[in-house]
């Protein structure tokens, strides 16, 4: 986990490449993706209970009519 704010920690799909004297480190500007996630979640205030669901991120599905 990074713990420095609105930076991701990257896992790049090439090694970085091997340093030589005077030339700076040089890397891929693509990552690996992981997809994402949907999370739910509702406090009930009278009992403090919070209430959460995650479900998996889904694309391309059609309406239902």
């Amino acid at each position: 986990m990074d713990e420095k704010t609105q930076v991701q920690a990257l896992d790049r799909t090439a090694p970085v490449l091997p340093l030589m004297p005077g030339v700076p480190e040089r890397r891929t500007h693509d990552y690996k993706r992981a997809g994402t996630t949907n999370l739910y979640a509702a406090l009930d205030v009278a009992s403090g209970k919070v209430i959460a669901d995650l479900t998996p991120r889904q694309r391309g599905v059609p309406p239902v009519f």
